[in-house]
């Protein structure tokens, strides 16, 4: 009787044990069968997924990979959240014009140069169709940008920072820092807002291989001439510097000042017409406004000192349009300005 109880307890023992090893191991088949389709750390780096062969130039960024409304740019006065992709963008002066035109973003709104009755910019002309006017540069008319509906606006700090807190108001609002003769950094601020800073280094590239040609073509001749920029105004004529926006691009084309005007700071120059002699050059090219030609006609060109300069004498002043030379300041306007350099200079 005792040797069948312990038997019956042995028996009893055996399958218990059994019954626990089945159920470790069911409960073990069930766990792996809960990671079905996923992978472990260890397992998702020895297996790269698709997005892993991208090359870095080609990964998207963290906004654009989580498909972000909004990123952030640094402007005048600090970080401004702007759209990712604006669509009713308002610019406020003739370079944001120029800019964002030619980097592929065609503006709802932007101002006339310096008159409400004038236009925009010849050489913006097939462009421009359908943008509405806003003002002039300095007098943006705020109604008329409000009742536009912009989902971005890009100014100057120099010209509009009396009216940021009311331009804030209305759209996130982009003010680029004017750093004399930087076009190309204005260019690639005003691009930065709209996200098409790889197309503003593009255009960049572009030019600077333009002015190498122009650098190669010109050979000695480039040691051998000197160039002053003026600009009539009306009681004084201004000589425009190497720091100026047409004062950069004829000095990166390799064209040097004559030696009154070199390590001059500032843009410019006030002189009247006692001190013509002071523009004096081989080429002068001069800038002036229809509006502003009276004192250039009626002082300095009749005066005999204007005779006795270089340039006057062997017929190479020019006369050039003031909207690309002295208000255009995008990479339009300084294709065409060296544009006229090439015609100016035989360049071939």
């Amino acid at each position: 009787m005792l040797f069948r109880s312990r038997k019956h307890q042995a028996i009893v023992a055996v399958i218990s044990l059994l019954l626990i090893m089945l159920v470790a191991a069911a409960c073990g088949n069930n766990g792996n069968s809960s990671n079905t389709g996923s992978s472990s750390p260890a397992a998702a780096q020895a297996s790269p997924s698709a997005s892993s062969t991208v090359s870095p130039s080609e990964s998207p960024s963290p906004a654009e990979s989580a498909g972000a409304a909004t990123r952030v740019v640094q402007d005048a006065f600090g970080e401004v959240e702007v759209p990712t992709h604006p669509e009713r963008v308002v610019v406020l002066n003739s370079s944001g014009l120029d800019n964002v035109l030619a980097v592929g973003v065609k503006p709802i709104g932007a101002p006339y140069s310096i008159s409400v009755n004038a236009n925009f910019f010849a050489h913006l002309a097939e462009r421009t169709d359908g943008i509405e006017n806003t003002g002039t540069t300095d007098q943006p008319n705020l109604e008329s940008i409000a009742k536009l509906n912009p989902d971005l606006i890009i100014g100057q700090r120099d010209t509009h920072e009396a009216v940021y807190e009311d331009l804030k108001r209305i759209a996130p609002t982009v003010l680029t820092e004017r750093v004399t003769g930087d076009w190309k950094g204005l260019l690639r601020d005003q691009a930065d807002a709209v996200n098409k800073l790889g197309e503003a280094d593009r255009l960049i590239g572009e030019f600077e291989a333009r002015i190498a040609k122009f650098k190669t073509d010109m050979g000695d001749k480039l040691a051998n001439v000197t160039v002053s920029l003026i600009r009539p105004r009306e009681d004084h004529i201004r000589i425009y510097t190497e720091n100026s926006y047409a004062g950069a691009i004829v000095k990166e084309a390799g064209l040097a000042r004559p030696a009154n005007q070199q390590g001059v700071s500032g843009q410019h120059i006030a002189i009247t017409e006692e001190q013509i002699g002071d523009m004096d050059a081989d080429v002068i090219i001069s800038f002036g406004r229809e509006s502003e030609a009276a004192y250039f006609n009626e002082k300095i060109q009749t005066n005999p000192l204007w005779g006795t300069l270089s340039a006057v004498q062997n017929d190479r002043v020019h006369m050039v349009n003031w909207e690309t030379w002295l208000s255009g300041q995008g990479i339009l306007a300084s294709n065409l300005i060296l544009d006229d350099l090439y015609r100016f200079f035989g360049a071939q």
